[in-house]
């Protein structure tokens, strides 16, 4: 359990609304907000820089809130909450629920509201190239990655040659890991993740299997959750048998487990996975 911060009633005029009367007039919004965090640092140390300001906190969102008009009171909130993942690094969770009593219905009621919880997910992505400017086509792919609103790149290992998997004659890969914190669900994160695919060139539809391609990135573990969907398997079903994946993930997490095999990255890494299944 993670400690919490509240803020509740912040009230905010805004223009945000889908009728043409809210774009003219405005009206008063609420927000009641849920900061999930470890304050124990701050309850020993009693410093302000060890936890996060409600001040601060407030004029914040309050920037945030009047920076762009949105028809919809969801992307007002999932626009603050992507905001605040990035402004805090510390955050875990939140909680942020935005009312619009005033809205201009033809009914009586007292409140509207969207209320949403978003929580920083932990995953490690492969990528991997070895078609076209291989380099200068991961390094765009990283950088979308971490201008995604929804997404930030905590960590990355360097590019390293591979001899490429499968019999299919081709040139060398250049490979690694990234670290990122998301907060799409994994379904939303692949989907974004192909997108990114197809904007350096590839068609995951004519893609060859173990062939050569312009980008792959694929994910290897979404926190210590176990997926199977169609289309996503987490943790990744081949990546223990593969040496330029599991170098580069061992060197960023070598202490997180597999949530299938109980052993660690670097455990997996140091010999194979036949070695392991035997046991």
């Amino acid at each position: 359990m993670m400690d919490e911060i509240c803020i509740k009633g912040l009230r905010l005029f805004g223009y945000h609304g889908v009728y043409p009367e809210e774009e003219e007039r405005g009206q008063d919004f609420y927000i009641d907000l849920k900061l999930f965090l470890s304050t124990q640092a701050a309850g020993i140390s009693d410093e302000l820089e060890d936890s996060i300001s409600y001040e601060e906190v407030c004029e914040f969102v309050t920037a945030e809130f009047k920076k762009k008009r949105y028809r919809l009171i969801e992307a007002v909130a999932e626009n603050l909450s992507c905001a605040l993942f990035r402004k805090y690094t510390g955050l875990s969770e939140l909680e942020l629920k935005l009312s619009k009593p005033e809205a201009p219905l033809d009914a009586v009621f007292e409140d509207v509201s969207v209320t949403i919880r978003r929580k920083k997910h932990v995953v490690y992505i492969a990528y991997g190239a070895n078609e076209g400017d291989s380099l200068r086509q991961i390094e765009d792919s990283i950088a979308m990655v971490d201008k995604d609103p929804f997404c930030k790149v905590v960590r990355m290992t360097r590019p390293i040659q591979s001899t490429p998997y499968g019999d299919v004659v081709q040139n060398d890969f250049y490979n690694g890991v990234l670290e990122i914190y998301t907060l799409y669900n994994p379904v939303d994160l692949m989907k974004r993740l192909h997108e990114i695919e197809r904007f350096q060139g590839l068609d995951r539809d004519k893609k060859i299997h173990w062939g050569p391609r312009p980008l792959d990135l694929d994910i290897l573990l979404y926190d210590n959750e176990v997926i199977d969907l169609p289309g996503l398997t987490v943790p990744h079903r081949d990546m223990v048998n593969r040496d330029f994946v599991m170098i580069p993930l061992a060197e960023l997490a070598p202490h997180v487990r597999h949530p299938l095999l109980g052993l660690t990255i670097g455990e997996l890494a140091k010999k194979p996975m036949e070695k392991h299944l035997r046991k």
